[in-house]
This record gives C-alpha cells, structure tokens and sequence, in this order.
C-alpha cells in the first residue's frame, strides 16, 4: 500500500525556514530511553527552524551513540548537558557531579543561557506551595528543595524536579510532554489502577501547574479530565511526536543498520514483542505462545524485551525451562526500528510500537487473548490480524509462509493515523508543526498564553 507520508526527508542541515530575530532557547530534560525516543522529533523541529535547544541528561543515564543525539548534536545551536556521565565517579568528578546536579546549578543554567520555555516528561507537576512563592508556605517549600536537591543528586528524577523548581523561581512557562503512547482503552490498565480508580478520581491536581501538559491522544486527554482532575485548558492532545509522519522517516533512514540473526531463508522472519507483565498481562498463556512459536519449522523466532525492564524483560522467559533458547534469537537492546525493519512479522500486544509496524508496511500479530484490555488494534478493523488464541497466530503464520499476507487497506492505516498520531484533529495536521508553534508560542508571550 502506497504511504502518502512517506515524502523525502530534509537533510539534517537543511532550513525548513528562516528565522526572524534572535533564535529562543529551549531547555529539555531527558531521564531514560523513552524520553528521548518521544522528546527529541521536537528537539529536531526546533532546531530545523533555527532556535537554541539544550538537552539535560539526568545522573546515571548514558545514551551511548544513540542515533537521535547524534543528529542533534550536528547543529550548531543545540548543546548537550551530561550533568552527570557515568565516566565521573570518584574524586573531583563526583564533586562536580554533585554540584551540577543541584538546585543552584538548573537557575544558573537557565539563567545563564536565557532559556525561554522548560520542557520535561510525563509526571508529578509541583507542589501547591509554589503558587504564592513569597509566602512562608512557598520560601520553605523552595528551600526544602534546595536540600533535596544536594541530598538527592545522584537521583535520576531529581533533576527534573530541580528545573521544574527552577522554571517557577524565574518564571518560565513549564511544558510537560509524552515519554509514550498509550493504545489501551479504559482506565484500568493493571492492578495498581484498578484499585486507584475504585477509590475514585486520581488525584493529579499538580499536572495542571504545568503551563501546558501535552497528551499525544484525544483519549488520554479525556481520560485525565474525567478521571484525574485534568484542567481542560492545562490538558492539550498534539498528537505523538514520535510518529509524526516527517519524523519517523528520517528515524527509519537513521536508525543503526541491524541483520537478521541466524538462517532465515524461506522462513517467516517473527519478531516477538515481551509484554509489560504488571499490565493484566496472562503471564502463561504468554510463555505457551513462545513455546510454540519456537517448535514451528516456518518460523525464525526473535525476542525483544521492553526498553523498561524492570517492566517488561526476559526473566520470565528465561525461567521457563520448557523454552529453548537454541532456537530463539534474544535481540534485546537492539533498536527497535531496526529490528522491526529486518523482520517480516511482529507478534505484539498492548504496545505502541505496534504503530512503528504499520507505519513501516510489516505485518502485525495482535494476539488479544494474552491480556484483558483492549486496544486500538482491536478496535480498527485490519489494522492488525487479531488473533484470539495461540492455534491463530500460528494460522496465520504458516499463511504467510505460504505467501499469504495480511496487507493493511488504506482506511485501516488512515484510522489508526487518525486516533493514535493525529489526536483525531482535522486533516491534514502536521504534529511537529503543532508543537514547535505551541512552545514558541510560549517562549514569545510568556506562561500566560492562550492556545
């Protein structure tokens, strides 16, 4: 099926257009993986529009040769600060350390370099003290920070703590943004919201001191408003950055080269996606399904766990001595777009990276019976082959083989565009474009702004 996104994309040199006046200067903090993986298509837009973006990576995260971070670091007006890189222990390094992982350290930062809007991920917004700065509620509130901030340096959230903190002294509009995209419909998505949701609304009252909390889906803004206090003019869905039809070429064309591993020829090359295991996920119909999947001759089998995994690892495959680990391919730590790239097939539930396979023509596996929600590829018909049993994924499996392959008609892909990247707004809508106007918006006329 012929992609209409799927255009050129502009070389990392290029202007999409000229700048009038002195660049803004934009500050983001990146915690884990998922930060930059979501954050960084709009580091990039900004910086193709030629404003000033500093990105903060948090204490004992290290991107390695991340390929996203490479590209950003070839323009001339984006700076990188490691606050803390993993190489710094011991001695004088470890000072440092400490030092630029403070409070005093994020307002020089921003002061120093006149930042204009604070961007950070998804979470807990500041606490009601900071509405009336100057009263002893909010001097002890900052001052408590300030010895949080030295106590918990090595910490990786209290980086974003501190330039949210910080953001408020100098005041600077905040911005929160997606570190994910969640496809799954209703709001009980594993025990702990179960039981949070019996016991009434969420308390997220502190998402609505944000000057702006960015949601990637028209549903997840409306599960905050009706189910967590959500301001609706706090609240804005933007649709998903990370696959921002502009962005996920170029992230295609740039992601590392990856071969398949092992022989695969005349075989259906199947990527098996590890689920979140906390998410009402059915943790032994999950391991029968690998089970059999690695016994079918048709198949060369791959593995990959969740970027998270603490969430979503190996371990429980790897527990189970019924699987043969002879004849699976554990591909963990690979990029994902290189992976889905190499393979023919992708067996997934309940993830967001089920897009990333549709996007890039692969073939999707829904295998709905391995979890007890639903998702937006079981609702958007022939976004996915749905299968409700482990004896239809194999089916459909060794109908590939055969030269049988499910292709997605052009009213699936649009749907699933529509609702999962373009937050449902009126077509055609250019997602990077949205939020690059919304953050400088922002940095123009101050937190204050209107949408």
């Amino acid at each position: 099926m012929d992609r209409p996104e799927a255009a050129l994309v502009r070389g990392a040199s290029e202007r999409t257009g000229p700048r009038t006046g002195a660049p803004r200067a934009f500050l983001f903090v990146f915690r884990v993986s998922p930060d930059i993986d979501h954050m960084s298509p709009l580091v990039w837009k900004l910086l193709e529009e030629g404003e000033r973006v500093h990105v903060v990576l948090s204490p004992g995260y290290d991107p390695g040769d991340d390929h996203r971070l490479a590209l950003l670091r070839t323009y001339a007006r984006f700076t990188l600060h490691h606050l803390w890189p993993p190489s710094d222990a011991g001695g004088v390094r470890s000072v440092l350390g400490y030092l630029r992982s403070s409070l005093p350290y994020a307002l020089a930062l921003l002061a120093r370099e006149r930042v204009q809007v604070v961007a950070v991920e998804w979470g807990y917004g500041l606490r009601p003290a900071y509405d009336e700065l100057w009263s002893l509620a909010g001097l002890t509130a900052v001052l408590r920070s300030l010895v949080r901030s030295i106590i918990r340096a090595s910490e990786p959230w209290q980086t974003r703590s501190n330039f949210l903190v910080a953001a408020r002294l100098l005041g600077l509009p905040m911005v929160c943004l997606p570190h994910g995209l969640n496809i799954k419909h209703g709001t009980e998505w594993n025990d702990d919201w179960v039981r949070l949701m019996k016991e009434g609304p969420v308390d997220y009252l502190d998402r609505n001191r944000f000057t702006a909390y960015i949601l990637n889906t028209e549903e997840m803004r409306d599960w905050h408003i009706d189910h967590a206090m959500g301001d609706p003019e706090i609240m804005e869905a933007l649709g998903s950055l990370r696959w921002s039809p502009e962005w996920f070429e170029l992230n295609r064309r740039l992601a590392p080269p990856f071969e398949w591993p092992g022989e695969s020829e005349n075989r259906v090359r199947v990527l098996f996606m590890v689920p979140k295991w906390a998410n009402r996920v059915r943790a032994e119909e999950t391991l029968e399904l690998v089970r059999r999947l690695q016994e079918q001759d048709e198949v060369s089998l791959a593995v990959m766990g969740h970027p998270r995994k603490s969430e979503g690892g190996t371990d429980p495959l790897r527990a189970d001595p019924r699987i043969d680990w002879s004849r699976i391919h554990d591909v963990s730590g690979v990029n994902s777009v290189s992976a889905i790239g190499a393979c023919d097939v992708v067996v997934d539930v309940g993830s967001s990276i089920g897009i990333e396979v549709v996007m890039q023509g692969k073939v999707l596996v829904n295998p709905t019976y391995l979890h007890e929600m639903s998702t937006f590829f079981d609702t958007i018909e022939g976004a996915a082959v749905v299968a409700r049993g482990p004896d239809g994924v194999v089916a459909y499996l060794e109908g590939h083989a055969r030269g049988s392959r499910h292709e997605t008609e052009a009213s699936s892909y649009d749907a699933l565009m529509r609702q999962a990247v373009y937050a449902n707004r009126p077509e055609p809508f250019d997602v990077l474009e949205a939020h690059r106007r919304r953050l400088t918006d922002l940095a123009t006329d101050g937190p204050g702004v209107a949408r």
